[in-house]
């Protein structure tokens, strides 16, 4: 059942029974409100009948004639009768058969209100010069229930218009109110795997919609980055693993041509080992890149300046051209903040592949590095003066494989940065990244103290 036609089916119950719970009120309220005021005419009859009957020969002419038409005005049927002291009729109708037991409780409490047969009926008890006399006056309960069943005529025909009335104006009004959620489900509906990096149109509802539209906007996004990052995955998984692959391959075909002396097989198994830990890096650095696998807290003590020495000379060796200066800003007294609490394998990485870009991207110029103090923390900034990052790039480069499109004419990958990233991170070690086009990049890193 849609949405829609379950709203119109709830709305038209609720208001139904809230009708029915009203109608039962207002038809008890009536049938109480009606008896009374039937009760009240009774009463007003039964004194006027008394007074018409037994009062004549001590009123005057003036007043009789009064009495006389207020009974022809209110005394309108025949339902009356007043009983002497012997409980037989000396006037009016016998239009009740009213029981001696009734007639006496009447004569004790001087008035009473009783239902008997097809009748209600009021009796009062009155004292007059001619003797002591019961007046009892009805009004037929057919009376009643006609006044009732014409209200509940009303209240069913109510009912039922409302029923209708509820039921088309909720549908118009759901129409109206789910026009843009049928726009929106057309949209959805054109949405492919080929065409993810399409946004679907928000409304201006201010309101749940509009919030549910802009969070399936940025799972979109999100979607359309990671096909782009697996697809990427997959090209950086076969380029990494196809080289040290192929150096195996070759070399043991080449190998295995002819015999081998026992210094060659020693050579070729050094090689062969040599290789598998350069496969075994490249996993690893994969897995950390994934996420698949998570990092136990293999934290370690180390300097922070020995660290970056070390990553220095892992940098020269492989660029001999390299040029990188170190500002050490410590001063003695704070040497204990040089000592960090952190995963030191993850943190070579880190700062490595942070060193190495800024290398990378300098195109030659010197690239410094500063330790320094800041509010009692220990802080380190990597600034080059390369080529940049555009600013409406800067916001991507935590996306693993991405590059700015700068960067076209540098070899690389895109992961060295979301990988170092990523590190930190993990290491509570704050970060933010500085950069201008064609005037550089700076990377600024806090430590922070692990949590115990």
């Amino acid at each position: 059942m849609k949405v829609q036609t379950r709203l119109s089916l709830f709305s038209s119950i609720i208001f139904g029974i809230i009708f029915i719970v009203i109608s039962v009120f207002i038809y008890a309220l009536y049938f109480q409100n009606a008896k009374r005021t039937i009760y009240d005419n009774l009463k007003k009859t039964s004194y006027i009948t008394a007074l018409f009957y037994l009062e004549e020969d001590e009123l005057n002419k003036n007043e009789f004639a009064e009495v006389k038409t207020q009974f022809s005005e209110f005394v309108t049927n025949s339902y009356y009768q007043i009983c002497n002291e012997g409980d037989s009729i000396s006037y009016g109708s016998s239009f009740l058969k009213v029981s001696p037991q009734r007639l006496d409780a009447i004569r004790k409490k001087g008035s009473s209100i009783f239902s008997e047969d097809d009748f209600l009926c009021y009796g009062i008890f009155y004292e007059d010069n001619q003797g002591d006399f019961v007046v009892v006056t009805g009004e037929k309960k057919e009376t009643l229930y006609e006044q009732l069943n014409a209200l509940l005529w009303i209240l069913l025909n109510a009912l039922w218009i409302g029923m209708v009335a509820i039921v088309l104006l909720s549908r118009w009004v759901a129409n109206i109110a789910y026009r843009p959620f049928r726009k929106v489900i057309q949209q959805v509906n054109n949405i492919s795997t080929h065409n993810l990096e399409v946004q679907i149109e928000l409304p201006d509802t201010k309101d749940e919609l509009q919030d549910l539209i802009n969070t399936f906007n940025e799972l979109l996004t999100k979607i359309s980055d990671t096909f782009i990052i697996q697809k990427n995955f997959v090209n950086y998984v076969s380029h990494e693993f196809r080289t040290p692959l192929a150096s195996m391959l070759g070399n043991l075909e080449v190998f295995s041509i002819r015999d081998r002396t026992p210094e060659e097989y020693d050579r070729m198994s050094q090689k062969l080992i040599q290789e598998i830990h350069q496969l075994e890096e490249i996993l690893n650095t994969l897995i950390v890149v994934s996420d698949l696998r998570k990092e136990a807290n293999d934290l370690s003590c180390f300097r922070m300046d020995e660290l970056i020495w070390q990553i220095i000379g892992k940098i020269t060796e492989r660029d001999p051209l390299s040029k990188i200066v170190v500002n050490l800003e410590i001063t003695p007294e704070d040497e204990p903040l040089l000592y960090v609490q952190k995963n030191r394998v993850q943190m070579l990485m880190a700062l490595f592949n942070l060193i190495e870009n800024a290398v990378k991207y300098s195109q030659g110029k010197a690239v410094e590095i500063r330790i320094y103090k800041e509010n009692e923390t220990l802080c380190l900034s990597i600034e080059d003066k390369g080529i940049g990052i555009p600013e409406d790039q800067l916001i991507n480069i935590n996306k693993p494989f991405y590059r700015a499109g700068n960067t076209t004419q540098i070899r690389g990958e895109g992961i060295g940065l979301s990988i170092a990233l990523r590190i930190l991170e993990k290491n509570r070690t704050e970060y933010t990244i500085d950069s201008e086009e064609n005037r550089g990049t700076t990377v600024f890193l806090k430590f922070k103290e692990e949590l115990s």
